[in-house]
């Protein structure tokens, strides 16, 4: 009976075990084996065991509303207790399994494929493998075919696809992302300023932030969890969680090539290889690799050479052992190699007459530069996660192990003109690396109460050189070294006292200890003028909270409540001259209301999510302009209050087979509350100056007043960086079936309005311009993606869109653009 069930179900199986959020896997050999993703099991023993489901029906719900549990449509059930029942009636009569047939295994599919079509994706935003509608919290995810549809190159290739979630480079550096969650962002490349948004890779926590601009290939899903997510992940998740999980090795052996060829030079090879399982079925392993090569798309009129480019190389690999007992475990490695030209500046007009000396040629073409060097961020990094999970018999234990190794040397030009020479010419040699370990426990669902338990370790330790050329005559040198420690402990409890409603109660305690030595130096003219050397150390200690109420309404209606905090630790500033700007500064800390709705209506025609929100932030770190040893410099300090609302819809409607529309729209009211901060480095004789909102403060040179002040002034009014009032997309995917196979559609406009890239100055070089930007594809694939051959465009309309805009002291406004329209085509064939 065995094989009868195999040659029915074990296609269905192998499609719905990993995308379904809980369903009936048919799995079978000679051995027990867990379906992997839904932890369901069934003993090959001559009998067939029905699994343990997650089921809301032992919460109290009526008997037959088992059938129901993880939205199991009632024909595919049909038609898998009818097989049973005739593989049943088979054995006495025949004494041997008959063969399937072709129909039989079609008729499966078939029954399988509305709830695959549907596009259910499975998310760990609470430590266990769930619905993304049975989350209590606003989280936007994509999965391996919303990536590729979307045409992704890097992560923020998914800007603008995400409510409320802003994905783009920092500009000024072209190895560093800046990421958005409701209005909170971080852009500072240098590695002592902590990210506002953690980036979880493979269950491991990334601290470095230049190393999260990831190139999306063999990406699983892509999960965004919005607001302070304070209990269950990592650390400096004060904004919201990029939780990227990378393709596990398969069942069976298979490979996949695609070679994509587009605009600009661009050249990419994306290709993998799963060996199936072996070793008597224990073993599975799976190696991927990436090559990209684009020349890009701004020109140095100086150097006459392309600037906006990138050479990558990647490796990763995976090793996942699995008996089908208690115990599991992942091994995944991955090596990084990338080398970036530019960013390409245009520079604005501030009346500096040493703007008028630029070529005329930049002064009106934002696709073109007038730097005296290329400026190239050439980045390397290495690492992997071992994940394990034992089945205790009554829960699971989890641990995750991780270490990232990161080297980089990254050099600019950041005042965007070319006389005087040099003048900010800054170059950083940077190399760190990063520990980690995680154990959790997670209780079984189905209880009146279930729960997870956890504690996490991390350390990270890293040095970076900085030189930077100020002036002609003036250099500043600085050794830099940070270690970090943070440990914490953390619990979550969900108890469910009546049918559909869930009360969850959950806590993290989290320690951060600081270890930062700093020497700098700076020489005129080769001679030393002024120096100063200190070893500074400081810790921070925090208990964040979560409480959350849900209620399924009926069984695809749930609507909850969740009030939550979040923390990031204190730090010190690497870009001073003198002991006064150092640091530390202290931690920030937001409290976040939440409430949403996540529906399926219809027969699941229509997905229908709502959430509003409002996050209060005090002790907001941000940059301001200090007085340092020969010049003003940027550091960061705790300078402001600030409160944050507004509301977020995400829709799916599925009119018919193979047709999608997809519709998002976000609104968002942020302002500071209090900020009373001297922030445009104009020091002065201490005269009362229009605004000013505290005593003016002396300045202090090496601990000695240098006889000016520094007057804060009310900055109330300035805009938030990276918060646009309004934003939403709409996308369109339809499959037409033909006789080769499909043909696939696929087209998206994504808007946003006009918003400030900068966040320090509200003068109009500094905004972000109202913008729909609009993306399509067209594809031929043969049956089940054998093959495909795609034709993509973006930015069809060639709009001109700055990723931000940044200055240094006094200079002109430098705004960093993001690619024209570009095409390509792209081939793949899976084995």
């Amino acid at each position: 009976m065995k094989y009868f069930f195999s040659l029915i179900f074990l296609r269905w199986e192998r499609r719905n075990c990993r995308r379904r959020a809980h369903g009936i896997c048919a799995i079978l050999g000679r051995r027990q084996k867990k379906c992997r993703t839904h932890n369901l099991t069934f003993q090959q023993t001559g009998r067939m065991r029905m699994p343990h489901f997650p089921t809301r029906w032992a919460r109290g719900e009526s008997g037959a509303d088992w059938l129901n549990c993880g939205r199991i449509s009632m024909r595919n059930l049909a038609v898998l207790l009818a097989t049973v029942a005739a593989g049943l009636i088979s054995v006495p009569v025949n004494a041997q399994t008959a063969p399937a047939t072709d129909e039989a295994v079609a008729g499966a599919q078939a029954d399988a494929e509305p709830d695959i079509m549907y596009g259910e994706i499975l998310v760990t935003a609470q430590r266990r493998s769930e619905s993304i509608q049975d989350v209590p919290i606003a989280i936007s995810a994509f999965n391996s075919d919303m990536v590729e549809a979307s045409g992704s190159t890097n992560i923020t290739s998914l800007n603008g696809l995400a409510p409320n979630v802003v994905l783009q480079t920092q500009g000024l550096v072209a190895n560093v992302p800046m990421i958005a969650i409701r209005g909170m962002s971080t852009a500072d490349p240098d590695p002592n300023a902590d990210p506002k948004v953690s980036t979880i890779i493979d269950g491991v926590y990334i601290p470095f932030v230049s190393s999260t601009m990831l190139d999306l290939f063999d990406v699983e899903r892509i999960e965004v969890l919005k607001g302070p997510q304070g209990v269950l992940f990592g650390k400096n998740n004060l904004a919201g969680t990029i939780n990227v999980i990378t393709g596990r090795p398969t069942d069976d052996f298979g490979a996949e090539a695609r070679l994509t060829i587009g605009s600009f030079g661009l050249k990419q090879f994306r290709g993998k290889l799963n060996t199936g399982r072996f070793a008597n079925d224990a073993l599975a392993a799976k190696v991927s690799v990436n090559f990209r090569d684009y020349d890009g798309y701004s020109r140095n009129v100086i150097t006459g050479n392309r600037l906006n480019g990138a050479n990558v190389k990647s490796v990763r690999g995976a090793l996942e052992f699995d008996q089908g007992g208690a115990f599991d475990s992942t091994l995944i490695v991955d090596w990084l190699k990338q080398n970036t030209t530019g960013p390409a500046p245009n520079v604005l007009d501030n009346g500096d007459p040493n703007w008028d000396l630029l070529p005329d040629a930049v002064k009106n073409d934002v696709r073109k530069a007038a730097v005296l060097f290329d400026p190239i961020a050439n980045t390397e990094t290495y690492g992997g996660s071992w994940s394990s999970n034992l089945d205790v018999g009554w829960g699971r234990i989890s641990s995750v192990l991780g270490y990232r190794h990161l080297t980089y040397i990254t050099r600019g030009d950041f005042d965007g003109l070319i006389t005087p020479a040099p003048q900010l010419d800054v170059t950083r040699d940077f190399s760190g690396e990063s520990k980690s370990g995680e154990l959790r426990y997670v209780s079984p669902e189905g209880e009146p109460v279930d729960f997870v338990v956890g504690a996490y370790y991390q350390t990270d330790q890293w040095r970076q050189f900085n030189t930077v050329l100020a002036t002609p005559t003036t250099t500043t040198l600085a050794q830099l070294r940070q270690d970090t420690e943070s440990y914490a402990l953390f619990a979550l409890v969900n108890a469910h006292p009546a049918p559909g409603l869930t009360l969850s109660i959950g806590g993290r305690y989290s320690h951060d200890r600081k270890k930062y030595d700093i020497a700098t130096q700076v020489r005129v003219n080769g001679n030393q003028i002024s120096s100063f050397a200190s070893s500074l150390e400081a810790s921070w200690s925090e208990f964040t909270p979560r409480l959350t109420v849900n209620y399924e309404i009926a069984r695809d209606v749930m609507v909850y409540a969740n009030y939550s905090q979040g923390y990031k630790a204190g730090g010190y500033n690497s870009r001073g001259t003198i002991p006064e700007n150092i640091g530390p500064y202290n931690p920030e800390r937001v409290n976040a209301f939440e409430i949403g709705a996540k529906t399926d209506l219809f027969d699941r025609l229509l997905r229908l999510n709502v959430a509003g929100f409002m996050n209060k932030y005090r002790d907001l770190q941000s940059a301001v302009t200090r007085m340092g040893a020969v010049r003003a410099e940027n550091i960061t300090t705790n300078v402001a209050a600030a409160k944050i609302s507004g509301f977020e819809v995400e829709s799916l409607l599925r009119p018919a087979t193979g047709f999608t529309i997809g519709a998002n729209i976000a609104y968002l009211h942020a302002r500071y509350t209090d900020f009373c901060a001297d922030t445009n480095g104009v020091f002065t004789n201490g005269a009362a100056e229009p605004g000013q909102c505290g005593p003016a403060v002396p300045i202090l040179i090496n601990g000695v007043p240098n006889g000016t002040f520094a007057v804060p002034t009310d900055s109330t009014g300035l805009d938030l960086a990276n918060a646009p009032k309004w934003s939403g997309s709409l996308s369109i995917d339809y499959a037409i079936p033909t006789s080769f196979g499909e043909i696939k559609l696929h087209s998206d406009a994504r808007y946003s309005a006009r918003f400030n890239t900068w966040g320090r100055s509200n003068l109009p070089g500094y905004y972000r311009d109202e913008v729909v930007l609009l993306n399509a594809s067209i594809a031929l694939a043969g049956q089940d993606d054998r093959w495909k051959v795609t034709l993509y465009g973006s930015n069809l309309t060639d709009q001109e869109v700055i990723s931000g805009a940044t200055n240094a002291g006094a200079t002109p406004i430098s705004q960093f653009y993001q690619p024209p329209r570009e095409f390509g085509i792209d081939f793949a064939v899976k084995f």
